[in-house]
């Protein structure tokens, strides 16, 4: 079990919640532990992410709309008669 190699934390920041870890692979397939950290709370969803080196934190990620095209695609739109 996780808890009995890792001592889990509380949220600093809503205090109720744990900060649980997030794994990932690498661009080359390669197991990444730890890239992110979540808050269980699903009041709080405070998060901090290791990405290329840099640490990013913050609230509730903000989620794409599934009308926005995603970044380097060209969407094909009907024309509307």
């Amino acid at each position: 079990m996780l808890s009995e190699t890792l001592p889990l934390v509380r949220c600093k920041k809503c205090g109720i919640g744990t900060m649980l870890p997030l794994s990932d692979y690498g661009q080359d397939g390669a197991a990444i532990l730890y890239k992110a950290w979540v808050c269980d709370s699903p009041t709080c969803g405070y998060n901090l992410r290791i990405d290329r080196g840099q640490v990013t934190y913050g609230d509730l990620p903000q989620l794409k709309s599934a009308q926005e095209p995603a970044a380097g695609r060209l969407v094909a739109r009907r024309s509307q008669r």
